[in-house]
């Protein structure tokens, strides 16, 4: 049994991974592009594109990975843990994904503000500000946890991360011109990747 679910656990990894970095590439030529003709603002600084080599990265190792990976013939507790431990990262991105885009099924790559947009406050908006970008962090944790890759880890600590701190506050940037105070309000009171444990007071206005 243990020889089973070490290989259907990576199975799950490789596939959740590999499918959101198809779906990225898909939306940006579906949707994305179609969206940029049309946009009221689509700031192009390179804090704007500084994630974007990001899921061709997650393909390419990933599948590198997978295919070079030798499945132990008895794998031992710790092992089972690790590709458990990974799998259980895997699965919640997956569901974190589903909820994101039911809570905003008109999302597309890059940042953009559309002239009918609003802000999304309902589903993971309601507790992050950035559900999609923790998603990513998460596929890249469990894709160097499933496997053990060193590599993966040290792409995930050294690019991975700050690439989305970098890029979230580029966004939020653009939000905070775009819709001013209302903005202001909504990230006062939800956190950027992790949820507030305390709503903030509202900042007090200039007499």
């Amino acid at each position: 049994m243990k020889l089973d679910l070490y290989p259907v656990g990576l199975g799950i990894i490789a596939l959740i991974a590999l499918g959101r970095a198809v779906v990225v590439h898909y939306v940006f030529f579906r949707r994305t592009l179609s969206y940029r003709k049309r946009a009221v603002t689509t700031p192009a600084a390179w804090t704007d594109f500084v994630a974007y080599p990001e899921p061709a990265l997650l393909f390419a190792v990933t599948l590198y990975l997978w295919i070079g990976h030798e499945n132990p013939a008895h794998p031992t507790t710790l092992e089972l843990a690790r590709v458990f431990a990974g799998t259980a990262f895997a699965l919640g991105a997956l569901a974190l994904l589903w909820w994101s885009i039911r809570a905003f099924p008109t999302v597309a790559v890059g940042h953009y503000v559309l002239s009918d947009q609003e802000i999304i406050t309902h589903g993971p908006y309601a507790y992050v500000r950035h559900p999609i970008y923790l998603l990513a962090i998460m596929i890249w944790v469990s894709v160097a946890i499933g496997f053990a890759s060193p590599a993966a880890a040290v792409i995930t600590i050294a690019y991975v991360i700050p690439a989305y701190v970098i890029y979230s506050r580029s966004e939020e940037k653009m939000m905070l011109e775009h819709f001013g105070d209302a903005y202001r309000a909504y990230r006062r009171n939800t956190g950027a990747f992790f949820p507030r444990l305390r709503k903030r007071a509202p900042a007090a206005s200039a007499p």
